[in-house]
């Protein structure tokens, strides 16, 4: 019963496989209907599942419960709303409609490879083995070296996926020599009963360093961000924005796993260290993003800086909640915002940030949107950027480390700062003469319109990170 959500995404990978081998060309558009009905499915899976109650599958090797819950609901959400941002690519509307080759090929395996990432980050919480947490995080992570260099023939994509290729193997290396540390340490592939075996010593510091910078890469963590700005913009953009999310979730599903899991007793001695990482990770990617005029890369350091925020709540055991919270607030923000880029690219061929101007007044909806999702990932209340960087914050406080709140604070300011040129350009710079309005698809509108009601209710309804909270309480109290 709780492997029903993996099992309906494996099924629908294949179908739309079968139907990219079996119907005729034609008939493939339908490809995108049955990837938005597999995908809805597994969320409707899911919940179900967080309704029943927690539980175990496959001899115990995986486990259900809230906290995997709420992490399958954010690798589901992010499939979904890609499948809608990819549609006119795929589609080949844009093609037509920006008078360059800017569509995707290949659709049904564009489908399946993306399909099988997701199974990989959803069997990567759930498991209770270090053999099978490391094989779930390649599945979750091989995939998306091919979907970054997709667009076959552009030697921006070709570029993005080999840099992103080969820093990934070398982050493999050096992960996989931290965890054969951890294993030599306790002798047991059992992730509680590495926990209750490991103490602290040189070596658990050097396995430690190990795993942070394997996780490091997939999180964008400083100094392991060097490959994100260049494959974000050589990337096609509903691939960079599934990348910008889905890499970071993963990355966040693997540190619970080992951090609180294996690693949990001796936190303690590690968090100034990881105090640090955040407080450099957030300074340098606010700071770089302030001069960064491409709007890919401008969102590539964002995206850097949003990870130093996310790790501040490894500070204290209570931060898991914060953490998942703002995880899922990230995963429906960042969408919305790269879905306002990716669809203006697409259709006029822009890239840069000044190139936004006017676009209130030629688009207002879409200027909207943008605007609120800008503002949520600077942190402005109610919205709920706001909310999860509070709570983010106050998990810092509470561990003692009042500096890298204050830091935070002030990072938190220059993020607004960069974020305000961009709606600057939208509601007070002269648009271009003569520039018509944008008709956005029903896909785009679709996805727009769901990550904007999400991002919403989550900063105002209380229900979402209460019951987070509580699912984590318990979590954590079976984690050590």
């Amino acid at each position: 019963m709780y492997l029903q959500p993996e099992i309906i995404v494996i099924v629908t990978a294949f179908a739309v496989l079968g139907m990219e081998m079996f119907l005729p060309p034609r008939h493939r558009p339908l490809q995108t209907p049955v990837m938005v009905l597999g995908l809805a499915t597994g969320l409707v899976a899911v919940v179900d599942l967080m309704i029943r109650g927690d539980g175990e599958f496959l001899n115990g090797q995986f486990r259900f419960d809230g906290v995997t819950g709420w992490f399958k609901i954010s690798f589901l959400s992010a499939g979904l709303l890609t499948v809608l941002l990819s549609a006119d690519l795929l589609g080949g509307r844009i093609k037509a409609a920006a008078g360059r080759d800017r569509g995707l090929l290949y659709r049904g395996e564009f489908y399946t490879v993306m399909l099988f990432n997701l199974v990989g980050a959803m069997f990567l919480i759930s498991a209770t083995n270090l053999v099978n947490l490391y094989v779930c995080l390649e599945l979750a992570t091989i995939p998306l070296y091919l979907m970054v260099a997709w667009r076959r023939g552009d030697p921006l994509s070709s570029e993005a996926g080999m840099k992103y290729s080969i820093l990934g193997a070398t982050s493999t290396g050096a992960l996989l020599f931290g965890l054969g540390l951890l294993y030599g340490l306790t002798g047991s592939v059992d992730l509680l009963t590495m926990g209750e075996q490991l103490s602290f010593g040189p070596v658990t510091k050097l396995a430690i360093a190990m795993v942070v910078v394997g996780v490091g890469f997939k999180l964008t963590l400083v100094p392991f961000h060097m490959w994100a700005a260049d494959v974000y913009r050589g990337a096609p953009l509903p691939v960079a924005a599934y990348l910008s999310v889905a890499s970071k979730a993963a990355g966040l599903a693997f540190m619970f796993q080992l951090f609180y899991r294996v690693l949990g007793n001796t936190l303690a001695d590690v968090s100034m260290a990881l105090a640090v990482l955040a407080a450099v990770t957030m300074t340098l990617g606010n700071v770089v993003a302030v001069v960064q005029t491409n709007i890919k890369r401008f969102m590539a350091f964002s995206a850097i800086s949003q990870a130093g925020y996310l790790i501040m709540g490894f500070l204290d055991r209570s931060g898991a909640a914060s953490m998942v919270y703002y995880m899922l607030v990230y995963v429906v923000t960042n969408m919305l915002v790269f879905g306002v880029v990716g669809f203006y690219l697409n259709e006029t061929g822009r890239e840069q940030i000044e190139d936004y101007r006017g676009l209130a007044r030629t688009n207002p909806l879409v200027a909207l949107t943008m605007m609120l999702g800008l503002f949520s990932l600077a942190g402005i209340p109610p919205l709920s950027g706001f909310v999860g960087k509070f709570f983010l914050f106050s998990v810092a406080s509470k561990a003692g480390f009042h500096w890298l709140v204050a830091l935070a604070a002030i990072n938190s300011t220059i993020s607004l700062y960069y974020y305000l040129r961009i709606v600057r350009q939208m509601y007070i710079e002269p648009g271009f003469e003569d520039d018509p309005p944008i008709r956005p698809s029903a896909s785009i509108v679709a996805a727009l319109g769901l990550s904007t009601v999400l991002m919403v209710l989550l900063g105002i309804v209380p229900f979402f990170y209460e019951t987070i909270y509580e699912q984590s309480r318990l979590w954590m109290a079976g984690a050590f």
